[in-house]
Protein backbone atom coordinates (compact mmCIF):
# COMPACT_ATOMS: atom_id res chain seq x y z
CA UNK A 1 0.00 0.00 0.00
CA UNK A 2 0.82 3.34 -0.09
CA UNK A 3 3.11 5.44 2.23
CA UNK A 4 1.94 7.10 5.50
CA UNK A 5 1.16 10.88 4.77
CA UNK A 6 2.50 13.14 7.45
CA UNK A 7 2.65 16.81 7.95
CA UNK A 8 6.07 18.53 7.55
CA UNK A 9 7.52 22.28 7.88
CA UNK A 10 9.21 23.68 4.77
CA UNK A 11 11.36 26.94 4.20
CA UNK A 12 10.29 29.40 1.49
CA UNK A 13 11.33 32.37 0.53
CA UNK A 14 7.53 33.54 -0.68
CA UNK A 15 5.89 32.10 2.39
CA UNK A 16 8.37 31.61 4.70
CA UNK A 17 7.87 28.34 7.17
CA UNK A 18 5.44 26.39 5.64
CA UNK A 19 3.33 23.19 7.02
CA UNK A 20 2.89 20.82 3.88
CA UNK A 21 1.62 17.35 3.71
CA UNK A 22 4.49 14.74 2.63
CA UNK A 23 2.19 13.24 -0.06
CA UNK A 24 2.32 16.39 -1.65
CA UNK A 25 6.15 16.09 -2.40
CA UNK A 26 6.81 15.60 -6.07
CA UNK A 27 10.01 14.40 -7.48
CA UNK A 28 11.22 15.85 -10.82
CA UNK A 29 13.86 13.41 -12.06
CA UNK A 30 15.45 15.50 -14.28
CA UNK A 31 14.60 19.00 -12.84
CA UNK A 32 13.31 22.35 -14.29
CA UNK A 33 15.12 23.66 -17.51
CA UNK A 34 18.12 25.67 -16.28
CA UNK A 35 17.70 23.96 -12.74
CA UNK A 36 18.28 20.15 -13.60
CA UNK A 37 19.98 20.28 -9.76
CA UNK A 38 16.64 20.62 -8.18
CA UNK A 39 14.31 17.30 -7.82
CA UNK A 40 11.84 17.97 -5.38
CA UNK A 41 9.20 20.73 -5.57
CA UNK A 42 5.80 21.39 -4.20
CA UNK A 43 2.44 22.88 -5.39
CA UNK A 44 1.81 25.73 -3.28
CA UNK A 45 -1.69 27.85 -3.71
CA UNK A 46 -0.81 31.69 -4.12
CA UNK A 47 -3.39 32.98 -2.51
CA UNK A 48 -7.27 31.67 -1.57
CA UNK A 49 -9.03 32.17 -5.12
CA UNK A 50 -6.38 32.93 -6.89
CA UNK A 51 -5.82 30.94 -10.54
CA UNK A 52 -1.99 31.29 -9.74
CA UNK A 53 -0.04 28.41 -8.02
CA UNK A 54 3.89 28.68 -7.09
CA UNK A 55 5.84 25.71 -7.80
CA UNK A 56 8.43 26.27 -4.85
CA UNK A 57 11.75 24.04 -4.66
CA UNK A 58 12.14 22.02 -1.30
CA UNK A 59 16.15 21.66 -2.32
CA UNK A 60 16.48 25.40 -2.55
CA UNK A 61 13.85 27.79 -0.23
CA UNK A 62 14.75 30.64 -2.63
CA UNK A 63 13.73 29.12 -5.88
CA UNK A 64 9.69 29.06 -6.53
CA UNK A 65 8.68 29.51 -9.87
CA UNK A 66 4.84 30.92 -10.31
CA UNK A 67 2.65 28.86 -12.54
CA UNK A 68 -0.72 28.86 -13.73
CA UNK A 69 -3.08 26.04 -15.04
CA UNK A 70 -3.25 27.03 -19.07
CA UNK A 71 -7.15 25.48 -18.88
CA UNK A 72 -7.85 28.31 -16.87
CA UNK A 73 -7.13 30.87 -19.32
CA UNK A 74 -7.01 28.96 -22.47
CA UNK A 75 -10.43 27.57 -24.37
CA UNK A 76 -7.97 24.81 -25.74
CA UNK A 77 -4.19 23.66 -24.58
CA UNK A 78 -3.07 20.39 -26.11
CA UNK A 79 0.75 20.46 -26.03
CA UNK A 80 2.23 18.19 -28.46
CA UNK A 81 5.48 16.06 -27.30
CA UNK A 82 7.25 13.50 -28.26
CA UNK A 83 5.89 10.37 -28.33
CA UNK A 84 8.31 8.49 -25.57
CA UNK A 85 8.88 11.56 -23.53
CA UNK A 86 6.37 10.88 -21.07
CA UNK A 87 8.00 8.16 -19.84
CA UNK A 88 10.11 10.41 -17.31
CA UNK A 89 6.81 10.63 -15.74
CA UNK A 90 5.41 7.40 -15.75
CA UNK A 91 1.98 8.40 -17.94
CA UNK A 92 1.08 7.20 -21.55
CA UNK A 93 -0.93 10.54 -22.31
CA UNK A 94 -0.35 14.29 -20.96
CA UNK A 95 -4.06 14.53 -20.61
CA UNK A 96 -3.80 12.17 -17.72
CA UNK A 97 -1.33 14.92 -16.32
CA UNK A 98 -2.01 17.76 -14.20
CA UNK A 99 -0.28 20.93 -16.58
CA UNK A 100 1.11 23.96 -15.07
CA UNK A 101 3.12 27.15 -17.16
CA UNK A 102 5.48 29.69 -15.53
CA UNK A 103 4.34 32.68 -15.63
CA UNK A 104 6.61 35.82 -15.82
CA UNK A 105 5.97 39.28 -14.30
CA UNK A 106 8.03 42.30 -15.56
CA UNK A 107 8.84 44.46 -12.45
CA UNK A 108 6.19 47.26 -12.13
CA UNK A 109 4.80 45.70 -15.24
CA UNK A 110 1.77 43.17 -14.12
CA UNK A 111 -0.18 43.94 -17.47
CA UNK A 112 3.09 42.78 -19.35
CA UNK A 113 2.89 39.23 -17.59
CA UNK A 114 3.97 36.11 -19.94
CA UNK A 115 2.99 32.57 -19.71
CA UNK A 116 5.70 30.05 -21.27
CA UNK A 117 3.32 27.57 -23.22
CA UNK A 118 6.06 26.03 -24.97
CA UNK A 119 7.35 24.40 -21.83
CA UNK A 120 4.71 23.14 -19.77
CA UNK A 121 5.11 21.14 -16.73
CA UNK A 122 3.65 17.76 -16.59
CA UNK A 123 2.82 16.40 -12.94
CA UNK A 124 1.33 12.58 -12.20
CA UNK A 125 -0.37 12.89 -9.62
CA UNK A 126 -0.68 9.66 -9.03
CA UNK A 127 2.89 8.95 -8.99
CA UNK A 128 3.87 11.76 -7.81
CA UNK A 129 6.26 12.50 -10.97
CA UNK A 130 6.72 15.89 -12.06
CA UNK A 131 9.00 17.48 -15.38
CA UNK A 132 8.91 20.19 -17.64
CA UNK A 133 8.35 19.41 -21.43
CA UNK A 134 8.44 20.99 -25.25
CA UNK A 135 5.41 21.30 -26.65
CA UNK A 136 6.12 21.45 -30.49
CA UNK A 137 3.02 23.30 -31.36
CA UNK A 138 3.85 26.74 -33.44
CA UNK A 139 1.30 28.75 -31.28
CA UNK A 140 2.67 27.92 -27.98
CA UNK A 141 5.50 30.89 -27.08
CA UNK A 142 7.71 30.90 -24.89
CA UNK A 143 6.38 33.90 -24.03
CA UNK A 144 2.65 34.41 -24.44
CA UNK A 145 0.84 37.46 -23.08
CA UNK A 146 -1.68 36.49 -20.59
CA UNK A 147 -3.56 39.69 -20.99
CA UNK A 148 -4.11 38.73 -24.88
CA UNK A 149 -4.95 35.46 -24.38
CA UNK A 150 -8.15 36.69 -21.43
CA UNK A 151 -9.02 39.31 -24.14
CA UNK A 152 -9.25 37.12 -27.20
CA UNK A 153 -11.41 34.92 -24.64
CA UNK A 154 -9.15 32.21 -24.30
CA UNK A 155 -7.82 31.72 -28.08
CA UNK A 156 -4.63 31.36 -29.75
Amino acid sequence: MGSKSSKIIIGTKAFGQKEIDSKSILHFPEGIFAFEEYHKFVILPHKKGSQFFWLQSLDEPSLAFLTLRPHDILEKYEPELLPDSLSLIELDSWEKAQIYCIVTIPPNQPEKMTVNLQGPILINPKKGLGGQFISADEKHLVRMPVLEIIESGGKL
